[in-house]
């Protein structure tokens, strides 16, 4: 990272807060494993990773929601949270073993903490298996909190996920960034009066392009620099 970047960022962030699934990690596999798991337990077959990469982003029910209806399954509330639980059990039991940080991630992390930023991690991914995650592929720390679906009665899109998380981390939604790759993450920051940064490779069927960042960015070690030019009212 350059120092005029450095100096750019410190000034104007004091807080980077992360979507978790096609922002920080590749989790496709680890996620078709589980949901498929379920489905077969109900005499469906497996969903495709790319499949998963698209129903993922809202949390655990609308992901099994849209994988029971890919063949044709619409389900009740009740059975719907039915199955939620059964993915949740397969999951938990191992989201580790293919899952991976995308490229630049942990060298980028680091930087930002050298330079005394806080880091959280905003996700709709339940808590107990993020913080496995991140702790599994040394981003936590210097990673320092994450708040998940089940952390808050909110979640996102609503800004009160990212505004009860800065809190808790004793950050300033004045100067904080939302690192993201869904409309999701987009709508969230937009609630909460900060910039969103989203990436191009990230779980969503539509171009980041079109969802109203900030920034988009197409690898992960051009964040820096991102947030620079945020900083420079570029």
């Amino acid at each position: 990272m350059q120092k005029d970047a450095e100096t750019l960022i410190a000034a104007r962030f004091d807080t980077v807060l992360y979507d978790l699934d096609g922002t920080l990690i590749d989790s496709a596999k680890d996620m078709q494993l589980a949901v498929s798991n379920v489905l077969a337990d109900h005499g469906l077959p497996a969903v495709t990773e790319e499949d998963v990469r698209i129903f993922m982003g809202q949390g655990s029910k609308v992901t099994m929601g849209k994988a029971f209806a890919k063949y044709g399954r619409a389900l009740d509330e009740d059975t719907l949270t039915a199955v939620t639980r059964e993915f949740v059990r397969y999951y938990e039991a191992d989201p580790i073993s293919h899952t991976t940080a995308f490229a630049g991630v942990a060298d980028v992390v680091a930087g930002f903490a050298r330079l005394g930023l806080k880091q959280g991690v905003c996700t709709n991914k339940f808590e107990k298996p993020s913080r496995m995650i991140l702790a599994h592929l040394r981003l936590m720390p210097p990673i320092s909190d994450v708040a998940g679906a089940d952390s808050f009665p909110v979640r996102k899109p609503d800004p009160r996920h990212i505004l009860m998380l800065l809190e808790r981390m004793g950050g300033d939604p004045k100067r904080a960034v939302m690192i993201g790759d869904s409309t999701h993450d987009a709508e969230a920051a937009r609630g909460a009066g900060i910039p969103a940064v989203l990436v191009s490779w990230g779980y969503t069927a539509r171009p980041a392009s079109e969802l109203g960042a900030d920034a988009v960015i197409d690898r992960f070690d051009a964040l820096p620099a991102a947030l620079a030019g945020l900083a420079a009212g570029r």
